[in-house]
């Protein structure tokens, strides 16, 4: 169905009318011509413009000349109105000064129907607006996983791959959230990026709330239950009391391990900051002489290929390496035949269980170390080197630099999780061999 293109005329070429329906001349000025007569100056007509008959009284050569402002009757329609035009109410007003002459009516009719789709048009121009200021002050995944540097600073991960694996293995847990109702307002994908960039730049609360559009109380939901179900999918579904076995561990012994094949787990501690407390009790036993500060310790246990095998509980800075390895567990994992390589630091020699043997530096006798020993202390040097870079790496991750005092008690779970999520970089072999 062609509908006649001069303003108001309802002429359509489905109805047995008798008019003939015109194109436009393809000559442009003929066209520009036809365009001022029928009044639609700024309008483009297309392959299927079309003009009826009843415009051309003296044929298609002289041109549309009959319209209703110059020939002061009606035009020849359908009875059911346009579905391209809006038909308004004829009142009585309108109605006396169609008697004066049809050409002011349809000119006031004309201008209503403009008024109406100008405020139509200025309220989807405010709706796109208001929705492109919430875009530019919406943080989102999908703004940095194209740029694998951008990914790497605000994740820590070292790809887009692996923040969607860590999406989809979230996507089928059930999310219980920590406040008891569920963050619509954000994509799962974009509550992981949130997550991540707490743990990684330990951004503050305002600051994701502003890069995010949400609440505080959403970035806090958001964090506590995705750090949460990161601790329950990697930590105790993947990590926990799952140590290599020492045959294992020979499938990918690298090199420097050679003189220690029978050696299992590289163990040290690290300690991580964490805001003082009211309690004077609480502080003696938080405080590290080491550090000069109140800390929280943990001890860590690296494989010979340099991966993060065990970690322990947080405990207050001022426990002992020695006192911290009896509790942890790690002992209940170590059988006969295998050896556990540390520190000077480590006296764990008469904790171990029985078969399982230690190999720590040798100590100064007489002030000088003989050859033999200088050589065999480079060997175990070269071999620890792995779980001092694989803790270095670890403190990448910034929340560890302090644990913000209002996730204290979520803190053993951060730091579990960060451990795993370090286990997801670059392997830390590569790393030594450049």
């Amino acid at each position: 169905m062609v509908q006649c293109c001069v303003p108001l005329c309802k002429n359509r070429n489905d109805v047995d009318k008798g008019f003939p329906f015109y194109r436009f001349p393809v000559d442009e000025k003929v066209s520009k011509k036809w365009l001022k007569l029928i009044r639609r100056d700024n309008f483009t007509p297309t392959p299927n413009t079309r003009i009826c008959g009843w415009h051309f009284p003296n044929g298609k050569a002289a041109g549309p000349t009959r319209f209703a402002w110059n020939e002061g009757k009606a035009f020849q329609s359908i009875e059911q109105p346009s579905k391209r035009l809006k038909t308004l109410p004829v009142t009585e007003e309108e109605e006396d000064k169609a008697e004066a002459g049809p050409c002011h009516l349809e000119v006031q009719r004309s201008t209503e129907l403009l008024q109406m789709e100008n405020a139509q048009l200025k309220e989807e121009n405010l709706r796109l607006h208001t929705q492109l200021q919430n875009h530019k002050q919406t943080f989102s995944f999908d703004q940095i996983s194209s740029v694998p540097r951008k990914v790497i600073y605000y994740t820590g991960m070292p790809d887009a791959a692996t923040v969607f694996f860590l999406y989809a293995l979230l996507s089928k847990f059930p999310l219980k959230y920590h406040y008891d109702w569920t963050v619509q307002s954000m994509p799962l994908i974009d509550q992981l990026l949130l997550t991540l960039m707490k743990l990684r730049l330990n951004c503050g609360i305002e600051d994701l709330s502003t890069r995010f559009n949400c609440s505080r109380t959403t970035v806090t939901n958001i964090f506590m239950t995705i750090s949460s179900a990161l601790y329950d999918i990697l930590y105790v579904g993947m990590m926990e009391n799952n140590i290599p076995s020492r045959f294992k561990n020979q499938t990918s012994l690298p090199e420097c391990f050679l003189p220690f094949p029978n050696c299992r787990i590289v163990l040290d501690c690290t300690e991580v900051a964490v805001c003082n407390t009211e309690s004077l009790e609480d502080q003696s036993k938080l405080y590290s002489h080491y550090k000069g500060c109140t800390t929280l310790k943990a001890l860590v246990g690296v494989a010979p290929n340099g991966v993060i095998t065990f970690v322990s509980e947080l405990y207050g800075g001022s426990i002992s390496d020695k006192a911290i390895t009896a509790d942890s567990g790690v002992l209940e994992q170590l059988v006969p035949g295998d050896m556990v390589m540390a520190d000077k630091g480590f006296t764990i020699r008469d904790i171990l269980p029985e078969g399982v043997s230690l190999n720590i530096p040798t100590f100064l006798v007489d002030g000088q170390f003989t050859l033999q020993e200088v050589q065999y202390n480079r060997l175990i040097a070269s071999a620890r080197v792995h779980v001092e870079r694989s803790i270095q790496r670890l403190k990448t991750f910034r929340i560890l630099k302090e644990i913000p005092h209002q996730y204290k008690k979520h803190g053993n779970k951060i730091w579990k999780v960060c451990v795993c999520l370090m286990n997801l970089q670059t392997p830390i072999l590569r790393e030594v061999d450049v």
